[in-house]
């Protein structure tokens, strides 16, 4: 594999939004915005994406993604909203101040490109004239008007400015990206988060963000970075599916890893709790009957030491029952 196939999948940007006044970086967000507002299962539009998320997505930093927001709130084409517990933040594009300020931008497009229109149709015209004393000379004895002229030139750089690989109404879409619907897309029933190939359920995202969140508060101000919650929740899904994990036992083999002395250091994500699920069965498993073990072994000794006593014949001797 070529380095230049790793960059085969691009995210859809779309050009015109830069025209709305929400800049380079607001339009690089709302185009990712728009593209998961038609692939979330939520009915009314909202979709989670962490700091993380958009900085996998987009490549933005967190000033980036903040100056980004802000932009896209203050034109209204964005909505944000902070649920469930722990809360995290939602968003939804807002649609109807979307399509409206689009239409605008189309109007003032067309304004633009009739009036540059008007004037290289009148310009072609007085050159013509200038050149062709003699209607007859010009087009094989055929005359066209100026009004002819400034139509057909009208159409043309019309159809050039609102076509094109980046355009939305493009014939072919610039990204390898596969629409819903379109059967190159396996079906996923019930995704909360996706990206890519990653992607899981809400009780999927909801074990992995528990994951991180007790990883951090153990490790305090050395906590790492935040993670990329998709593929968290895609390695808790497959674990679910593909290894019949139960989520309750994967909180607790979790759980038992982080207060272990070996473990904790190792086992910190979802990927290496399922690669040595076998190995942390085990140990727990052992590691919970020793305690029994060892007490009944304790007893044994104490009661053979008594015996040993009463054997030699030893008098005046208390024997203390532990």
């Amino acid at each position: 594999m070529g380095s230049i196939e790793l960059f085969d999948r691009p995210i859809a940007f779309q050009r015109a939004f830069v025209e709305l006044g929400v800049g380079i970086t607001g339009a690089l967000m709302l185009s990712q915005c728009v593209y998961w507002h038609g692939r979330t299962s939520d009915k009314e539009g909202w979709f989670y994406k962490s700091q993380a998320d958009w900085e996998v997505e987009t490549g933005m930093t967190r000033r980036e993604q903040e100056t980004a927001r802000k932009r896209l709130e203050t034109a209204s084409f964005l909505e944000e909203e902070r649920k469930g517990v722990p809360a995290r933040l939602f968003f939804r594009v807002n649609v109807e101040a979307l399509e409206a300020a689009l239409s605008k931008l189309s109007s003032r497009m067309a304004d633009s490109a009739n009036q540059e229109c008007t004037k290289r149709a009148t310009s072609m015209a007085e050159s013509a004239n200038q050149e062709c004393t003699n209607p007859t000379d010009c087009d094989g004895g055929k005359s066209q008007s100026i009004t002819e002229i400034t139509s057909e030139t009208t159409s043309e750089t019309t159809a050039e400015k609102m076509s094109g690989p980046d355009r939305p109404d493009a014939t072919s879409p610039p990204s390898k990206e596969t629409t819903p619907g379109s059967g190159d897309k396996p079906p996923r029933p019930g995704a909360a988060i996706e990206n890519g190939r990653f992607w899981g359920t809400q009780e999927d995202l909801d074990l992995a963000v528990w994951m991180y969140d007790t990883l951090a508060d153990q490790l305090g101000e050395d906590r790492p970075k935040a993670p990329n919650y998709s593929r968290w929740a895609n390695t808790i899904r497959l674990m679910r599916e593909q290894d019949k994990r139960e989520l309750r036992h994967i909180r607790a083999l979790y759980a038992w890893c982080r207060d272990h002395s070996f473990w904790t250091t190792v086992v910190q994500c979802p990927d290496k709790l399922r690669d040595k699920w076998s190995q942390l069965a085990m140990q727990r498993k052992t590691e919970r009957r020793k305690p029994a073990a060892e007490s009944r072994d304790d007893r044994n000794a104490e009661l053979q030491r008594i015996h040993q006593q009463r054997t030699a014949g030893q008098s005046g001797v208390t024997y203390e029952h532990q």
